[in-house]
């Protein structure tokens, strides 16, 4: 959310090139008018839509949270609606209907519609009760991909506005639905499920193949890094990582290495909960590319590749082809950032000194209430476990194996039994039910970044396994599926995950250009339920 809004991690603003800075219009207190006034509101839905008996309320209701802008609007213009998916919403809510840099807002005025920002349950204040270590895992059965689509088409049929004399629903007005990442799962499905309800969708990054092995999320950041000039780092945490995994195979020798890069206390941790401290690195990848704060992987690499004695930068071989794979593990181990980050995204107290005792628990449950709602939706449907890329690429120890991905997953809901909870995520099912990445609904246009490791499972994947089908852009037909064989879709160079999102890549203008283009079109053969066509 923080770099779809030009932020970095801590808060910072990104430094963004001068012609994009030029081409944003810049608010004026003296000229432009008062921003709308946008309230949180809520609309009550049955937790469970598919009531046999047909009696809705039967298992209890929830109240889901959306934000609606309405400045724009004209009579006849279409609603669109952003999906927020695995997060609380109020973060960036107002950003996306208000701020003059957000893509969403841009379309919206483009086509006189009305803004919605949409809350996925049990997410933010969309939940049916609290959602914490205590929530009883029975809480979580109506939390599940199809349940939240459902909520979607029942609330855009009952949708409307005091202040707009018009019929907002589907039947007479378009809706489009816009989403990246899970959330662009979800414009696929809604559009191939609900295609009454959801006219045109944009999927940006959306990896639409459950699955459970996805060690190949790597593969990409083995790439993107090469490609952007930083191989040399890429072989020596190769390198360090061989090395590291050969040290953990021994005791003593594994419980020396884990205190040396945690501080004391840090031994009692198992060798994949040190994995997983390992691939922190990683964790800002698919936001920032090599860029972003003091955390990001450029500055990790510009400290390992560089030698303090002489100040000198490493070769393209990198510095453990000279000097040995235990000199990269040393610098990488000295790296100041590193136990602040571990501490910070894995929410533990390690001392990162060798005299003195932290309280350095790496086998923790998640806390946050969005990380406890999305691990159910992984851990039961999608998969999508981030386990070692063995092989020639290995970035990751081969400790945080499939195994311990699972274990992660029963340890987070312990007392969550089969079948409302699975030993593995039930991905067969999934694909079954949703369609995979042979999905091909008409009127959706999808996008990717050509390093974002979700592009790995979704229908632009590049991948060896996956199906490959011909990218294009020109728009398709009102109402023309492409078979498995085409998309209608485009790669971004040189991007990562959801980068058409970012109004300052500049890399991102021709990915929303293909999709206005085929929406203008489109638009142009809506048919209310009268019979009267839609004219944007």
């Amino acid at each position: 959310m923080m770099a779809d809004m030009g932020l970095l991690p801590d808060g910072t603003p990104i430094e963004m090139p001068a012609g994009v800075l030029a081409s944003m219009r810049v608010a004026s207190v003296s000229s432009d008018p008062p921003l709308e006034v946008i309230t949180p509101e809520y609309v009550e839905l049955p937790l469970d839509n598919f009531a046999r008996n047909g009696d809705y309320a039967y298992h209890g209701t929830f109240n889901n949270r959306f934000w609606v802008a309405e400045s724009a609007y004209k009579p006849g213009g279409p609603v669109f609606l952003y999906d927020v998916g695995e997060a609380n919403a109020e973060g960036n809510a107002l950003f996306r209907l208000q701020n003059e840099t957000s893509f969403f807002k841009q379309i919206v005025d483009k086509y006189n519609g009305i803004g919605i920002v949409w809350e996925h349950r049990y997410y933010g204040n969309s939940t049916p009760e609290p959602i914490d270590l205590n929530t009883p895992p029975e809480v979580f059965q109506w939390l599940t991909t199809e349940q939240a689509l459902a909520d979607v088409d029942r609330f855009a049929k009952q949708f409307k506005r005091k202040n707009i004399n018009q019929t907002l629903t589907p039947d007479k007005t378009p809706w489009i639905f816009v989403g990246g990442s899970y959330p662009a799962m979800r414009a696929a499905f809604m559009r191939d499920k609900y295609p009454d309800t959801i006219f045109a969708s944009y999927a940006s990054s959306a990896p639409v193949q459950a699955q459970v092995d996805m060690s190949v999320y790597f593969e990409p950041i083995w790439r993107g890094m090469n490609a952007y000039g930083f191989g040399n780092c890429t072989k020596d945490i190769h390198a360090a990582i061989n090395y590291m995994d050969k040290l953990m195979e021994r005791p003593a020798t594994a419980a020396k290495l884990k205190e040396q890069f945690l501080g004391l206390g840090a031994a009692k941790n198992s060798n994949p909960t040190f994995g997983d401290a390992l691939t922190v690195i990683f964790y800002l990848w698919q936001s920032y590319g090599m860029e972003g704060d003091s955390n990001a992987l450029r500055s990790f690499c510009d400290y390992i590749e560089t030698d303090p004695a002489t100040n000198k930068t490493a070769g393209a071989d990198g510095w453990a082809a000279s000097k040995g794979a235990a000199w990269a593990v040393n610098r990488w181990a000295s790296w100041k950032n590193f136990v602040p980050l571990v501490n910070g995204y894995m929410t533990t107290n390690c001392s990162g000194k060798s005299t003195v005792e932290g309280d350095c628990n790496l086998d923790l449950r998640f806390e946050d209430p969005s990380s406890i709602s999305w691990t159910w939706q992984y851990c039961t449907q999608w998969g999508f476990f981030q386990s070692a890329n063995l092989g020639a690429h290995q970035l990751v120890s081969k400790y945080n194996s499939l195994a311990h991905q699972k274990d992660i997953c029963h340890r987070q809901f312990p007392t969550a039994k089969a079948p409302l909870f699975p030993e593995w995520p039930r991905t067969g099912a999934t694909n079954r039910a949703l369609g995979g990445w042979d999905l091909r609904p008409s009127q959706v246009y999808w996008s990717g970044g050509e390093f974002d490791p979700w592009r790995t499972l979704s229908p632009l994947s590049a991948e060896p396994f996956a199906p490959h089908p011909q990218a294009f852009t020109q728009p398709p037909k009102c109402g023309e599926e492409q078979s498995p064989r085409d998309i209608f879709g485009y790669v971004m160079k040189d991007a990562q995950h959801c980068y058409d999102f970012r109004t300052y890549f500049a890399g991102g203008a021709a990915s929303r250009k293909y999709f206005t283009d085929a929406l203008t079109s489109w638009l142009k053969c809506f048919k209310p339920k009268n019979g009267h066509h839609f004219r944007a």
